[in-house]
């Protein structure tokens, strides 16, 4: 049986056992291979424990440049959320503009037809000066580009006013509104309210050009020629006439 010791000993040992003369050949070579052998073990923990430490290494330096990252992605998203935080408070203040302007104007009834005075077409007790100041108080919040406040304010007026002169203005203005909210559907009916109902006023044109450029962004490249082409045979001297030319121009046909 042959007995192995530590690299330590195993050299202790031997300068023992030669210094005794105790030590036979096959006792050398024992202690000689058990030292190789424990060499070459110690070789292989130095190439694993350098395999291991650029491992951490590697691990290390992928961790940092992902908090980096995440770093940069976290500032950039903050930067984000506070141009969103101003973007909102503007609006905000818009809206609060708004509500003050709709206030002074429904206190002062004045506006575009504030001298024209007169009763209340519907007879219900309410002075014609209220829906004039109701309609310019829509106006006002549409020419700030308040959406959803105008939709309200012409909805309301028509709802309140519906035999004011006013009316078809407040349809046309209201078709203009839908399609800045994205709703087409809503704008052409708005738009065809005026066109079939109210088509002696000063918005007839407008809102059948306002049909033919939704139905043109719609693809409805026909029914938008339609509209073009009644609106110019039947308005031929209005500006909106000139804007159906420029759009037929546009779409290859032949204005009239």
């Amino acid at each position: 049986m042959t007995i192995r010791f530590p690299a330590g000993r195993a050299a202790v040992l031997l300068a023992a056992l030669v210094s005794t003369g105790c030590a036979t050949k096959g006792d050398l070579r024992d202690l000689q291979t058990e030292m190789r052998n424990l060499a070459e073990r110690q070789d292989s923990l130095m190439v694993e424990l350098r395999r291991q430490n650029r491992t951490t290494q590697d691990s290390i330096r992928r961790t940092s440049d992902q908090l980096f990252e995440t770093r940069g992605d976290v500032s950039v998203r903050l930067g984000g959320i506070e141009n969103s935080i101003e973007r909102l408070t503007e609006v905000v203040g818009q809206m609060q503009q708004g509500l003050v302007d709709v206030r002074d104007q429904l206190g002062s009834g004045g506006g575009m037809r504030g001298s024209m005075g007169g009763s209340n077409p519907l007879g219900g007790g309410q002075p014609a000066g209220d829906a004039v100041a109701d309609y310019n108080a829509a106006v006002r919040v549409y020419n700030m580009q308040q959406w959803t406040a105008a939709r309200m304010g012409f909805e309301d007026f028509i709802q309140n006013y519906p035999s004011d002169e006013l009316v078809p203005a407040a349809y046309y203005y209201l078709g203009e509104v839908w399609v800045q909210l994205d709703e087409p559907e809503n704008a052409i009916e708005a738009y065809e309210t005026v066109v079939q109902y109210h088509i002696g006023s000063d918005h007839a044109p407008l809102a059948r050009l306002g049909l033919g450029l939704t139905y043109l962004e719609q693809g409805e490249t026909a029914l938008a020629r339609n509209q073009f082409e009644t609106l110019i045979n039947t308005w031929g001297d209005h500006e909106a006439a000139d804007r159906a030319r420029e759009a037929l121009a546009g779409m290859g046909g032949r204005p009239s």
